[in-house]
């Protein structure tokens, strides 16, 4: 049974504030519709989620908070300031049981790790030059633990 991986850059921030760590960057009014969109995207064209991983960054928190999704959230510190691997690693680590799982993220990671799993397809080199905050691409998946099986399935630009 294939799985459904979700990959989500964070919606539009803040620029960083004097005195304030970047962990601290709050969605702009833009963000908040760009979150608020996507939410009613996903469930208007039937994308299922079962599990939210998000960065601990406040702006991955309120993207997450902003789609009102009824699946759990669980904040992943590992996210933030994560690489491309170790997003990969995270999600083959997934529980088998979850069907489908969108994990919020930032930049670069989330779009280097999209379009490691894009190439050969018209899309990726799109998700090359352009994944502005509030991106979304989703893939199938057989596995967790296997992404070299990933099929990209959707791209959504803000």
């Amino acid at each position: 049974m294939d799985r459904r991986l979700h990959l989500l850059r964070h919606a539009t921030t803040e620029d960083a504030r004097p005195g304030h760590p970047d962990r601290d960057r709050r969605l702009t009014p833009l963000g908040h519709r760009q979150a608020a969109e996507l939410g009613r995207w996903l469930e208007t064209s039937g994308t299922l989620v079962d599990l939210v991983w998000c960065s601990p960054a406040e702006r991955t928190r309120q993207t997450a908070a902003g789609l009102r999704l009824t699946a759990p959230t669980t904040v992943e510190p590992s996210l933030y300031r994560a690489d491309p691997e170790d997003v990969r690693e995270l999600v083959a680590g997934c529980d088998p049981e979850v069907a489908s799982l969108l994990v919020v993220g930032h930049n670069p990671p989330v779009a280097e790790l999209a379009h490691a799993l894009a190439v050969g397809t018209p899309e990726d080199q799109t998700i090359a030059r352009r994944f502005p905050p509030g991106t979304l691409a989703s893939f199938a998946v057989a596995g967790w633990d296997d992404l070299g099986t990933a099929r990209l399935t959707g791209l959504r630009l803000p």
